[in-house]
C-alpha cells in the first residue's frame, strides 16, 4: 500500500528546501506571545504551525488536516536532536542507514540523527509537538540529573538514534505541561521565558520517565574514544577500500577487540555499517544527480556494477535503475 503513495519534498510540502530553513525563519512582526504562527494549505493537507524560537531551542506544535497520504523524503546534513510528542496522529520514519522509527497516536520518542536522510510517511491527520534541542544545552541538563559526560557522549555518538527503546505514552504531568505552555496567557518577554521553561520541563520529563535510561558502559573512555574515532573515519572514507587490519593498525586496537567493541557500542558490525552509508550515499546521488548508475557503484565503493545492484536489491527491495525511474515518475 505504502508504496503506492505519493512522495514529496519539503519544497513541495513546505515552500522550504530544508528543516532548519523552516524552524529557524523568524518572524518579521511582532509575537506577542512568543509564538510565530504559519497557516499552510495544499494539495496534501491543511496546516497550523506555531513556533517558537530562542538560543538554546526550537519549539514546534503543528496541527494537520490530511487531505491525502504521502510520503515525504528528507536529507539533511545537519545534527537532528529533538523530543517528538505524537498528540494524535502516526509518525513513521525509515531511514536509509538507520532503520525504522515509528511513533503511534499518544506516544513520545527522544530522537538524535547526526544525518537526517529517509522518509516519512503519513496516513492520517495529526497533531505533533517537536522540541529541538542544542547539544550543549541538552548535556547540560543531563549532567544536572547525575548523568555523566562519558554516559552521555557515549550513548549520544556511538549508540541508536533514540533515547528510549519503545516509544513511550505520553504521561498526564506531560500533557498537563504540553497545555500550559501551549495556551499560555502571558506576553512578550515573560511569554517567552516561560514557553523555554515549560519546554525546558518537557526534555526533563523524559529522561525522569524512561525505564531504560542511558547504560553504562564496560569499556574503557581509551576504547570509546577509539570507537568515535573509527566511526567519523568511516564516514568519510566508507567508499574507499577498508579492511579491518588496516583500520586496527591506524587506530591501535586489537582486531577482537575492535569487532566486539564496535558492535557493542554502535549496535552493529563494521562492515554493515560501512555498506548502510554506501547504500545511503548511492540511494542520494541516483535521486539527486544524473550520474550513470555504473559511476555511482564505483563512487559509493562497490568495484562492480552487478555486486551493487544485488546488494542494492537485497537492502532496500528495488533495483538501482527502479529507483532512478520513480524519480522521474514522482
Amino acid at each position: 500500500m505504502q508504496d503506492k503513495l505519493k512522495t514529496i519534498s519539503l519544497t513541495e510540502l513546505y515552500g522550504k528546501g530544508s528543516l532548519h530553513e523552516l524552524l529557524e525563519e523568524q518572524a518579521h512582526e511582532g509575537v506577542p506571545n512568543g509564538y510565530q504562527r504559519i497557516k499552510l494549505e495544499n494539495a496534501f493537507l491543511q496546516a497550523t504551525l506555531m513556533k517558537f524560537i530562542c538560543s538554546d531551542l526550537i519549539v514546534s506544535y503543528q496541527e494537520w488536516i490530511l487531505k491525502e497520504p504521502f510520503q515525504l523524503v528528507v536529507n539533511h546534513d545537519q545534527e537532528l536532536i529533538k523530543v517528538q510528542f505524537e498528540l494524535e496522529g502516526h509518525s513513521r520514519f525509515e531511514s536509509t542507514e538507520q532503520g525504522l522509527i515509528e511513533i503511534p497516536n499518544s506516544h513520545f520518542q527522544f530522537i538524535h540523527i547526526p544525518r537526517t536522510q529517509g522518509t516519512l510517511t503519513y496516513t492520517t491527520s495529526r497533531k505533533v509537538l517537536d522540541i529541538y534541542v542544542q547539544e550543549a544545552y541538552l548535556f547540560d541538563l543531563l549532567r544536572t540529573q547525575g548523568y555523566s559526560e562519558k554516559q552521555v557522549r557515549n550513548f549520544f555518538y556511538l549508540q541508536n538514534y533514540t533515547f528510549c527503546k519503545q516509544p513511550h505514552i505520553i504521561r498526564i504531568d506531560q500533557a498537563k505541561l504540553i497545555q500550559e505552555m501551549l495556551n499560555h496567557p502571558y506576553q512578550a518577554d515573560f511569554a517567552k521565558e516561560y514557553i523555554r521553561t515549560k519546554a525546558t520541563e518537557l526534555i526533563l520529563s523524559v529522561f525522569h520517565g524512561a525505564h531504560d535510561r542511558l547504560p553504562k558502559s564496560k569499556w574503557s573512555e581509551q576504547d570509546i574514544k577509539i570507537i568515535q574515532d573509527v566511526l567519523h573515519f568511516l564516514n568519510t572514507e566508507y567508499h574507499t577500500e577498508l579492511h579491518l587490519k588496516e583500520l586496527t593498525r591506524k587506530f591501535g586496537i586489537n582486531e577482537f577487540k575492535l569487532k566486539v567493541a564496535f558492535k557493542d557500542l554502535v549496535g552493529e558490525t563494521v562492515f554493515t555499517y560501512i555498506r548502510k552509508k554506501r547504500l545511503a550515499k548511492a540511494q542520494e546521488l541516483l535521486r539527486d544527480s544524473d550520474m550513470d548508475i555504473k559511476e555511482i557503484a564505483f563512487l559509493t565503493g562497490f568495484k562492480y556494477p552487478h555486486h551493487f545492484s544485488k546488494v542494492y536489491y537485497n537492502y532496500f527491495n528495488e533495483l538501482p535503475s527502479a529507483h532512478r525511474k520513480s524519480k522521474v515518475i514522482h
